[in-house]
């Protein structure tokens, strides 16, 4: 239940982003569908509450990025964005390693400057100065302390599962370049959008290729995966676009209906 629940508010903070952006009508929902249908196709997922909080987290720090959109000052935002983040990394170590993404983002967002470096820095060490006390007090464990020892995915996921991996990834692939080749011929508002999505899809499919906790970070990739999905369509509109979309929607259905049937059998 608890699952379910979040996993409903971060389809509700997908379809939130996409609003607040311009992106979509208050009547189109397509964000969020397309988040909670990938979701439903991997079973794993559906106890997975870790997963479901770094996907909310990541969906804030996308939203307060997407606010400093060429702002001047960002210091307060970045501070807010990087703690969000090394906090929901005590659930999920592996978003650790987007914290040099926030940096990239507000590079991209012209929205970069000495004192957006300064703030992530000082929540960085917040963070590691409390952690540290924590541990001390043995108050928590330390999830980091196997950051590094990774396995690949096609060796401990059920082959299911990284077969619907790998073609969803393949899938996101021809997302991030198709919309990255056009972006320049968008608004502005849609060049930010589509820059955040494609910036972070990247090193969550490395996250979800190699993980320190296999399955975790498999929802961070499917948002992201939703949220490119939404930019691809809403970019321009064309037949050869209509039906690369009816062929993701052909595979989530697939990746649900197929499975079901070879149990039935």
């Amino acid at each position: 239940m608890l699952t379910l629940l979040l996993t409903l508010f971060a389809a509700a903070l997908l379809q939130f982003f996409f609003h607040f952006s311009g992106l979509t009508r208050d009547t189109d929902i397509l964000p969020a569908v397309l988040y909670f249908a990938a979701i439903s196709v991997f079973p794993t997922l559906h106890t997975l509450w870790q997963g479901q909080v770094g996907v909310c987290a990541m969906l804030i720090i996308l939203h307060i990025l997407f606010r400093g959109f060429r702002e001047k000052e960002t210091a307060k935002d970045a501070f807010i964005s990087s703690l969000i983040l090394l906090l929901a990394s005590l659930l999920v170590p592996d978003m650790i390693w987007l914290f040099p993404f926030i940096w990239i983002a507000y590079i991209i967002l012209s929205a970069f400057s000495i004192r957006t470096m300064l703030a992530t820095l000082i929540a960085l060490g917040t963070f590691v100065i409390y952690m540290g006390l924590g541990i001390y007090l043995q108050r928590i464990s330390n999830p980091f302390l196997y950051i590094l020892d990774r396995q690949f995915i096609f060796e401990s996921a059920d082959p299911e599962e990284w077969v619907m991996q790998a073609a969803l990834m393949c899938m996101g692939c021809y997302f991030f370049i198709i919309t990255v080749i056009r972006v320049d011929r968008d608004s502005v508002r849609q060049q930010a959008v589509m820059t955040l999505f494609a910036l972070f899809f990247a090193p969550c499919i490395m996250m979800v290729l190699y993980p320190m906790t296999p399955m975790r970070t498999l929802p961070l990739m499917l948002a992201m995966l939703s949220g490119l999905a939404v930019t691809f369509m809403r970019q321009t509109e064309s037949v050869h676009r209509g039906i690369i979309f009816l062929l993701y929607l052909a595979l989530l259905a697939a990746g649900y209906v197929v499975p079901t049937l070879v149990l039935d059998l």
